[in-house]
């Protein structure tokens, strides 16, 4: 049996996840082994979502961003690990005992804490088309 936080999920609207976003955490959420690490590429996760790479990139940035996604890596690629408080575990201990390291690492500025957009309100979405203007 597997186990996942559930005490993020009323923050989920407050951080503005695009579309790409959502569909990225989704299938991270399915691959992830327990403890949060996703050992797929993003072209791997664009593949299985029918996604272009160029979404994906897209929906991980802001993942990233919000610090739902850590992201680490030597250049030559990343690898991805879901935030401690969103990433599934074993056993009720396991979680338990991730969430306190977790909770102490955030207090102590190793991990940085889940965060909302700092925008009061939201920025205007883009229609896809310039605004051009024929003189």
């Amino acid at each position: 049996m597997e186990i996942t936080p559930s005490g993020v999920l009323g923050m989920i609207p407050r951080l503005k996840l695009t579309p790409s976003a959502i569909a990225v955490l989704g299938i991270m959420s399915e691959l992830q082994q327990p403890g949060g690490e996703v050992r797929h590429s993003q072209v791997e996760m664009a593949e299985r979502l029918g996604l272009a790479e160029s979404a994906v990139s897209r929906g991980m940035k802001c993942l990233v961003d919000r610090h739902l996604v850590i992201r680490s890596g030597d250049g030559r690629g990343h690898n991805y690990r879901l935030h401690p408080f969103i990433a599934k575990y074993s056993s009720q201990s396991q979680m338990e005992a991730a969430l306190r390291e977790a909770a102490l690492d955030v207090r102590e500025g190793r991990l940085p804490d889940i965060a909302a957009p700092l925008y009061r309100k939201q920025p205007p979405r883009s229609t896809g088309r310039p605004n051009l203007v024929a003189v």
